[in-house]
């Protein structure tokens, strides 16, 4: 129980971890490492930041996924996303796959790897994004946490840097599959500015999978409320994320 603790309290640590002008990372969601081979998922996940210069950003993603063993799934993806004023746009089409590694031992941490490549439309870079993805579960609690680097290709000289971020979640079951927690998006800073005071957007998270009746469909939802905390509250005051899943095996 020890090392639970302990992971729930670096997890926190790294949600309250103060960059100016953060990325509020609509397009992301907290990974597990996990992969279920013949299992077909769809998943439609969308995002909004209020208040602030950023009101009004959004983004809606568009995931099919697909697990072909027990270690890797691959999956089409499509974002489509507004800024603030502006009208939606499909902004980048891509290819993502997630490959299970295993759990170090000793300390019973499952990890994985992900790697996306999106080609950016109407505007937007094409964009490399790897991940590593670490999650522990004891008991009633699930810790999972995602060190993220993005890596825009083809941009122009001086405007190609590296960035880096995290998400992370802290979420307990209670009833059935409900589990109920703690979610964060935020920033480490780029290859200009590594570290320093940053900004995160951090709140309550809400979890539940399960079958309705006899459906051979499996229904997953995560939603989230997140205020912006350090340096992100000059850009928004919160914004607020659902996601909505449906799985098959096949």
């Amino acid at each position: 129980m020890k090392c639970v603790s302990g992971l729930a309290a670096a997890l926190l640590a790294t949600m309250v971890a103060g960059l100016a002008r953060a990325d509020p990372r609509l397009d992301e969601k907290v990974y597990d490492p996990y992969v279920q081979n013949g299992v077909a998922e769809l998943e439609v996940r969308a995002g909004r930041v209020n208040g602030g210069p950023l009101d009004g950003t959004a983004t809606t993603m568009v995931e099919a996924e697909y697990g072909v063993s027990d270690r890797v799934s691959l999956a089409l993806v499509g974002v489509v996303s507004r800024g603030p004023g502006e009208a939606s746009k499909l902004s980048g089409v891509g290819a993502e796959a997630v490959v299970y590694v295993g759990q170090i031992p000793g300390v019973g941490v499952d990890v994985g790897v992900y790697g996306e490549y999106k080609i950016g439309l109407n505007g937007a870079t094409d964009v490399f994004e790897g991940k590593l993805l670490l999650a522990k579960t004891k008991g009633r609690f699930q810790g999972l946490a995602n060190l993220i680097v993005e890596e825009p290709v083809g941009a122009p000289r001086g405007e190609g840097y590296a960035a880096y971020g995290y998400a992370a979640s802290a979420t307990w079951r209670t009833v059935g599959a409900l589990r109920i927690g703690v979610e964060a998006v935020g920033d480490f800073g780029d290859d200009h500015r590594l570290g320093g005071r940053q900004g995160a957007y951090v709140g309550p998270q809400v979890k539940w999978e399960g079958r309705i009746g006899r459906s051979p469909v499996e229904l997953g939802i995560d939603a989230g409320w997140l205020a912006a905390v350090g340096e992100s509250r000059a850009e928004a005051r919160s914004q607020v994320r659902i996601a909505l899943e449906l799985e098959r095996r096949f």
